[in-house]
């Protein structure tokens, strides 16, 4: 099950990318714009599964389009530097 909600997370924030710009956010652009690679897709993916939990999710809005990429790719660097270092 913890797999299945995972993948359900990764999904979800690749559909609805928190770091994806202002303009895409308002409806403007079509795509979303796609994950540079896996270490950016599971920060996404966390933070789409930390924006549906009920006490946090409120933390997450309005968050000026500079931030929230800065965010997302701080975690895809702390993914990326675990995973060189075999942890």
């Amino acid at each position: 099950m913890m797999k299945r909600l995972a993948e359900i997370r990764l999904e979800h924030g690749n559909e609805f990318p928190f770091d994806a710009s202002d303009e895409w956010w308002s409806g403007d652009a079509k795509e979303p714009p796609p994950a540079r690679d896996w270490p950016h897709c599971a920060a996404r993916g966390i933070i789409a599964d930390l924006k549906d939990r009920r006490d946090i999710k409120r933390g997450f809005e309005e968050i000026d389009e500079d931030v929230r990429r800065e965010i997302v790719d701080a975690l895809a660097d702390i993914i990326r530097t675990a995973a060189e270092a075999g942890l």
